[in-house]
């Protein structure tokens, strides 16, 4: 009896270690996916930027730029799986508006830009998933500059404003590997308008929304 014990031990000995070494391995290249504390990643982006509305000056309306594009860079950090804090640039530039006739007969339109700098956080649900949605929101610093160009007297000139800004949005994302990920984001974005811009324009502040799409890598 002794024997067949010994016997039945040498055999299911190569299985056992062959499980564990199997076991082992496995468990050291499962994918790390989803968000993890104390984590940071670098995200890129890019898409459109689309004004909020028009004025009205002089019975007429006025642009200060049509749709345009909009790109940006972002440093995100985990404080924990379902919240991040980090730093955000933005820059949007808008397209030409349309013509506007001034009251002293000229033909003028706009073609406007703005950058931001911001604080900004997110809450996720579905931290643990490798697709998540979150909202997002930052404060900060906001530029805006509008160059008026003049067609009748062939002449530009530039109104330019730095002042608070903040932005409100939702995205999604997935992803792609352990290090990569892939999502969309829609935000509405406000800056206030102050010096020559408020006393060009007779606004205290100026709305667009952004939308779009982002490559990150964690590390």
């Amino acid at each position: 009896m002794k024997k067949l014990f010994i016997l039945a031990a040498l055999f299911c000995a190569p299985a056992l270690y062959a499980a564990e070494q199997y076991t082992c391995c496995s468990y050291e290249e499962t994918p790390k996916y989803g968000l993890q504390t104390n984590t940071t990643r670098v995200e890129f982006y890019g898409g459109v930027a689309l004004p909020e509305e028009d004025w009205s000056e002089n019975g007429q309306t006025l642009q200060l730029g049509d749709t345009g594009f909009s790109a940006g860079i972002a440093f995100v950090r985990n404080l924990l799986p379902w919240l991040t804090l980090g730093l955000d640039g933005n820059y949007a530039g808008l397209s030409n508006g349309d013509d506007f006739i001034t009251t002293t007969g000229d033909t003028v339109n706009y073609r406007s830009g703005i950058a931001t700098g911001m604080v900004a956080g997110r809450v996720y649900l579905f931290p643990a998933s490798m697709t998540r949605i979150y909202g997002t929101a930052g404060i900060g610093a906001g530029y805006m500059y509008a160059k008026e160009k003049n067609d009748t007297a062939d002449s530009s000139e530039t109104y330019d404003s730095t002042d608070i800004a903040w932005m409100l949005g939702a995205g999604l994302e997935f992803d792609i590997d352990e290090t990569v990920v892939f999502g969309a984001e829609g935000r509405y974005n406000w800056v206030g308008l102050r010096g020559d811009m408020k006393d060009r324009f007779g606004k205290d502040d100026y709305g667009y929304w952004t939308i779009m799409l982002k490559l990150g890598v964690k590390f």
